[in-house]
């Protein structure tokens, strides 16, 4: 966007991850502002009945209607496939309605974004079957995708990515399966529920500066693998991880 062009309201929502998210803002002019923050920890697939009256608390803090956004930014998955199918549709629903674009961004690259520090970042979220989302992400002043997104077991995904020296883990996924980090990288992981609004916004507005805004109609879920009922795989889950945020 052109730093001449007058300041435009951005809604961003993600609902990939246990904690789904909600932010809005001004995006151009001189400078970007995030105004409203709503993170919460509702688990994702149970978020859809409260999504629509969350999106309209955002627009009601800030004393506009929805005819006054001019971007939708929604996270896209990888993440839970009913979390983050309702966030698909509800921001398209949404763009398509009001006639304006949306910014696709990575639930990996919300979590990254969510880094209280710069530099390198793995995020991971987990994908339960003893398997994690990944990919590494150099974060600063925009959030760089530095690996492709994988769908993988833990261990198998670091071995990919050695050496790991100036890497920093961070999600969902670093919980169940930290026995599988390198002792080094697991005493700089930090298990958190998912991406903050903050985080969201962040890569959002990366991904905006990077001229990835695209018609609504071109918007859907990045899965990264089909569902075990549509491989018809019965497979037993992990045994379930205690989390610190229930």
């Amino acid at each position: 966007m052109d730093a001449r062009e007058p300041p435009q309201w951005m809604l961003c929502l993600d609902t990939s991850a246990p904690r789904t998210c909600v932010a809005l803002g001004r995006v151009g002019g001189a400078s970007d502002e995030l105004i409203v923050e709503d993170a919460r920890e509702d688990r994702a697939n149970q978020t859809s009945a409260g999504l629509g009256l969350r999106l309209r608390r955002a627009l009601d803090e800030v004393g506009i209607d929805a005819a006054q956004l001019r971007l939708i930014a929604c996270g896209r998955g990888p993440g839970t496939f009913t979390g983050s199918r309702v966030a698909v549709a509800t921001a398209k629903g949404l763009a398509i309605g009001l006639g304006v674009p949306i910014v696709p961004v990575s639930t990996l690259a919300a979590l990254a974004a969510s880094a209280d520090h710069e530099g390198r970042v793995l995020a991971l979220l987990d994908a339960r079957r003893e398997q994690v989302y990944g990919a590494v992400f150099e974060v600063g002043e925009t959030i760089e995708a530095q690996t492709d997104e994988r769908v993988t077991e833990l261990a198998e995904l670091v071995e990919a990515w050695a050496p790991t020296d100036d890497l920093r883990a961070l999600g969902p996924g670093c919980g169940p399966y930290a026995e599988q980090l390198p002792s080094a990288l697991r005493e700089r992981s930090t298990v958190t529920p998912g991406p903050t609004a903050r985080g969201l916004w962040r890569a959002a507005v990366s991904a905006l500066r990077a001229g990835e805004a695209v018609d609504a109609g071109a918007l859907a879920v990045v899965y990264l693998r089909q569902s075990y009922a549509q491989m018809g795989i019965n497979k037993p889950k992990r045994p379930v991880f205690k989390s610190p945020f229930v």
